[in-house]
C-alpha cells in the first residue's frame, strides 16, 4: 500500500460522566447524529495470521448497513493510534461471511456496542462516539494527530487517558479477571 492509503487515527478513552462529556462537546459546537446498534464480528483463518500480524477483518452491522473492513497493523505515537484500513459496504453480511468461510476465515470473536456519534461543522475536526458496550462507556475521536490532541484537550481529556488497547484486548484482560464472562463481548439477550 502507498503513501496515501487510507489511515484511521484515532484515541479511545474511558468515559466516566456521559452527560458532562456530552454537554462539553455540545459547548464546542458538536452535534448529535444519532444512535445505532453495533455488531461486530472479527473473521480469522485457523492459524490466526491476522491475529499475528496484529491486522483484523471485520464484518460490522448496523440498522443502516454493513460495511467490511480490513484494518492493518497499529502504530502508536503519543497514545494516538494510526493504522491502514479499507472498507466498503456490504449488501448481504451473511454473503460475506460465507464468502469468508470459503476461503478460510471463520468467525473468531464478535463485539457488541450502542455507538452515538457527534459531529461538528467544520470537517477539520475529529468525529466523536460514545461507545455503550457490555465492559462499560468509551469514547473515540477519530481525525488528524494534531486535531485529536486540540479537541481531547478542549475535552479536558489527558494524553495518558488514551488507552492502547482494542475492545478485544479489554474484554480478554476482563475475562481474565472474571472468567464467568462469556467468550465474546456481546450484551446479556435482550439487552441491546
Amino acid at each position: 500500500m502507498g503513501k496515501d492509503a487510507p489511515r484511521e487515527t484515532e484515541v479511545k478513552f474511558r468515559l466516566e460522566d456521559r452527560a458532562a462529556f456530552e454537554v462539553r462537546l455540545l459547548a464546542l459546537g458538536a452535534y448529535c447524529e444519532g444512535r445505532e446498534r453495533e455488531r461486530n464480528v472479527l473473521f480469522d483463518n485457523g492459524a490466526g495470521t491476522l491475529k499475528a500480524r496484529g491486522s483484523a477483518l471485520r464484518l460490522r452491522t448496523t440498522e443502516k448497513g454493513a460495511l467490511l473492513t480490513y484494518k492493518g497493523k497499529a502504530e502508536f505515537a503519543g497514545g494516538v493510534k494510526t493504522r491502514l484500513e479499507l472498507e466498503s459496504g456490504v449488501d448481504s453480511p451473511e454473503r460475506i461471511a460465507d464468502l469468508l468461510a470459503q476461503i478460510g476465515f471463520q468467525p473468531r470473536f464478535t463485539y457488541e456496542k450502542r455507538r452515538t456519534t457527534w459531529r461538528f461543522a467544520d470537517p477539520e475536526r475529529p468525529v466523536v462516539v460514545v461507545d455503550e458496550t457490555p465492559l462499560g462507556l468509551f469514547a473515540e475521536l477519530e481525525g488528524t494527530n494534531d486535531a485529536i490532541r486540540k479537541l481531547a484537550g478542549e475535552l479536558g481529556v489527558l494524553a495518558s487517558a488514551f488507552l492502547p488497547e482494542s475492545y478485544v484486548a479489554l474484554w480478554i484482560k476482563a475475562r481474565e479477571r472474571d472468567p464467568s464472562l462469556p467468550p465474546d463481548m456481546v450484551f446479556a439477550p435482550g439487552a441491546l
